[in-house]
């Protein structure tokens, strides 16, 4: 129904009324005398039909709603309110419940908007049930109960009849006698409030009508606006609509209905991100009202909700338009933490109430998300992405940059200092909205490097990225970051990506932190060094193993000299150039300097003590495994100190280094499946084949499930785990696992690739060569090999 249409009044005696179209025509009535119009002249055209637009296309979704509402009608008797926030498709539901009934029995319509289209609605109701002009003028004059005289005669009517009651988004009318129950016919109420006494009071079937599901949007879309649309595109269009209704049949209307250019759904999408609800508006019609436009659907909800005496509710709105369109928590929105921030217009003693209006007018609901490792559940808020937008649109100018800094320091205030990542997962979303927001980046920086930490220490490196990579730009955009501090942010992107798995992708990154921190070797030495071993971690993983070493003795001298020799910084220098000399197929210096590691152990002394201790145990087992592994081969030259090393020996510390990897990164930590992988290698070669193969299996099926199955340290236990089990008569399951590795690793990898040649190897278990002497092979060639931007490398697994 038109807004134009909606402009009625009436004056009795002596009286005048002024109506205002559309804000630019005013018009003047004058009425002498006591006459009293007659209904017809004060009531709707007609109930028979349905005051809402004709549906532009078949409904897709809503089969279980559309069954039982029909099978209500068929039954008889009750009322059934569809409610939800505006635009959903409330009105489309009950138009086609009206349009399936209209055959069969009396199916009657009336715009429940506004009270005295009500009360005209229903006494024309009363008419065409059979009541006569006398007592329609009774009830018009208040001579007789109106909600009375419409009742009795739909109780009396001889045929069985649908009441649609439309737009009751105030259903404080209907508490006056208006909504009942009949055993001759069915209500139908549509209404953004899916709360209210009257619902209660004749006991309300409530059917929740929200947004689409993702592919009947998509179908939608295409039936509104069939063409050669690429079918991924209208998926795109239908997710960035959020699945919309309302937003989808603008966005179809207009896509099929230009005359002067044609745009494909692509450039829809394109030009979506410059004004959304403006391009949305035009796909409307030129008579349609309020309710058919995006720009104001939703305005009348809060419209209505000031004119309860809760503006509150549009700063609400405002203050989630700022955060990311994903639920927040309501201790969010607490009013001790907006009064300690400060927000603009939102007056701390009202935020409940204004909650509260916003749930009532489906504008935001409350739902509980279930906590993070096994917590109880969290009750949240949320708002839909467009209704957001839209509000946020509307933040006046001098406004948004206050508000936004008042959200910054209310997302700042939820992130604890220090802590479990379970503490922030809910706040992520908004902290990382606010992150790549030009106007909060550089208020939310120290938030997001804890976020970013708290991910990395847990080995949740793919949420820890976004955060390590908003921290880097935003601190360039703001051109503010200390030099010491951009080394760090470096240091901490390129790291989280080699855990990644993208070892080409960090060496940039590394590097521009190394280059940065030898600018600054002078004034912090330990920056400096700090920045070498992660050049080593790096290079030891593409295969630059010479390099390794060289930058972890550098990295030694420093922090041994700076720091003592029982520190954990300088034992982490130790270990790491454990593993460059076997890498580099130095066993008993490698040997060597794994047990003085192992003596150094117990005394040492920092913050990271036991971290290191756990990662040096592990290099150290891992150089042992690898000496022992060499010297069977043929012209082995031995050393004394692996010489004196048994298998006994070594598979006793590998168990040890589960151990301690479970005790210190936890039993699901992506590390510790590291140190259960060097323990199946030592268990294989051993001899007790069964415990291996187990072992390597449940590494496999983790990685997999936490790295992803591309991942190049799952491949490379996908290609072990192969290995053995040809080794051990297993060959058709394990051609097939060594083939799957194979082809992903000479994909992802390239055919030069260590990894590539361990799988390789494993299509091939009875050519049997040694992994020590793969991996001499691969130093060696590795080595002679330029280095740099696209140059080949190597990465290894730690071990």
């Amino acid at each position: 129904m038109s807004e134009d249409a909606s402009l009625r009044a009436a004056a009795y005696e002596q009286g005048r009324i002024f109506q205002a179209e559309r804000d630019i025509q005013i018009t003047e009535h004058h009425h002498h005398g006591a006459e009293i119009p007659s209904a017809s002249a004060t009531g709707p055209a007609s109930v028979r039909v349905a005051l809402s637009p004709p549906l532009r296309a078949a409904l897709r979704d809503r089969e279980e709603l559309r069954e039982e509402l029909l099978a209500s009608v068929g039954s008889g008797g009750g009322v059934h309110v569809l409610h939800g926030f505006g635009g959903c498709g409330k009105t489309a539901v009950a138009r086609w419940l009206f349009d399936r009934t209209a055959s069969s029995r009396v199916a009657l319509w009336v715009d429940a908007s506004r009270e005295s289209q009500l009360r005209a609605g229903m006494l024309a109701v009363a008419a065409d049930r059979g009541a006569s002009p006398e007592e329609v003028r009774a009830a018009q004059e208040g001579r007789r109960a109106a909600a009375d005289l419409v009742w009795q005669r739909l109780d009396d009517s001889p045929e069985p009849w649908l009441l649609v009651l439309d737009n009751a988004d105030d259903p404080k009318p209907l508490r006056d006698g208006w909504l009942r129950t009949s055993a001759r016919g069915t209500v139908l109420v549509t209404s953004r409030q899916a709360d209210d006494p009257a619902w209660r009071g004749v006991r309300a079937r409530m059917h929740r009508v929200d947004v689409l599901p993702v592919a009947e949007a998509a179908e939608l879309l295409h039936d509104l606006a069939p063409g050669d649309h690429q079918p991924e595109a209208t998926l795109r269009l239908a997710e960035r609509l959020g699945c919309h209704p309302l937003a989808l049949t603008l966005a179809g209307g207009f896509l099929s209905q230009q005359l002067l250019e044609s745009w494909t759904v692509e450039e829809y999408l394109e030009r979506l991100g410059e004004d959304p609800v403006a391009l949305l508006d035009r796909g409307a019609g030129l008579e349609s009202g309020a309710r058919e436009r995006l720009s104001r659907t939703w305005q009348l909800s809060l419209d209505a909700l000031a004119q309860r005496g809760l503006p509150e509710a549009l700063g609400v709105l405002r203050l989630l338009a700022c955060l990311a369109p994903a639920p927040v928590p309501v201790a969010l929105l607490a009013p001790s933490a907006v009064l300690a921030v400060g927000a603009p217009g939102l007056p701390a003693e009202r935020i409940e109430a204004g909650l509260r209006g916003l749930l009532s007018a489906s504008l935001a609901d409350l739902i509980e998300v279930p906590g993070y490792g096994g917590r109880g559940p969290v009750r949240c808020v949320t708002a839909h992405g467009l209704l957001l937008e839209t509000v946020a649109a509307g933040v006046p100018r001098q406004q948004r940059a206050e508000l936004f800094a008042a959200v910054a320091r209310l997302v700042n205030r939820a992130v604890p200092q220090t802590g479990e990542v379970g503490n922030t997962r809910l706040v992520e979303p908004h902290l990382l909205t606010l992150l790549k927001a030009r106007s909060t980046a550089g208020q939310v920086v120290d938030a997001a490097r804890r976020v970013r930490d708290a991910h990395d220490s847990a080995g949740q490196w793919a949420d820890a990225l976004p955060f390590a990579a908003g921290v880097v730009e935003a601190t360039a955009q703001e051109g503010k970051a200390r030099g010491i501090d951009k080394v760090a942010d470096l240091m901490a992107l390129g790291k989280i990506i080699v855990m990644m798995g993208d070892f080409a992708g960090a060496e940039p990154i590394i590097e521009e932190a190394l280059d940065a921190a030898t600018a600054w070797a002078e004034e912090s030495p330990l920056l400096l060094a700090q920045a070498q071993v992660q050049a080593v971690v790096l290079y030891g993983r593409r295969g630059r193993s010479a390099d390794a070493l060289k930058f972890g003795a550098q990295a030694y001298e420093t922090r041994q000299r700076l720091l003592g020799p029982t520190h954990a910084d300088t034992a982490e220098a130790i270990h790491l150039q454990v593993e460059s000399h076997f890498h580099l197929g130095n066993f008993g210096e490698a040997v060597q300097l794994a047990q003085r590691l192992v003596d150094l152990l117990p005394r040492l002394h920092g913050q990271r003590s036991d971290e290191v201790a756990a990662l040096a145990l592990l290099n150290c087992a891992a150089a042992m495994r690898e000496a022992l592994i060499a010297a069977r081969g043929p012209q082995a030259l031995v050393d004394d100190a692996v010489r004196a090393l048994s298998w006994d020996q070594v598979w006793e510390l590998s168990r040890e280094t589960v151990r301690t990897y479970v005790a210190h990164f936890g039993p699901s930590h992506p590390l510790t499946a590291t140190a259960r992988h060097n323990f199946a290698v030592v268990c294989w070669e051993r001899g007790d084949k069964e415990a291996a193969i187990g072992e390597i299996r449940a590494v496999v099926d983790f990685r997999t499930s936490v790295l992803g199955e591309h991942h190049p340290f799952t491949i490379q236990a996908t290609a072990d785990l192969a290995r053995m089990m040809g080794l051990n008569g297993d060959m058709e399951r394990a051609s097939s696992l060594a083939a799957r590795a194979h082809a992903d690793a000479l994909r992802l990898l390239g055919a030069d690739h260590f990894i590539t040649r361990l799988c390789r190897d494993a299509l091939r278990p009875a050519e049997r060569v040694s992994w020590a002497e793969l991996r001499r092979r691969n130093a060696s060639e590795n080595d002679r090999r330029p280095h740099g931007p696209g140059a080949e490398g190597h990465p290894q697994e730690q071990p």
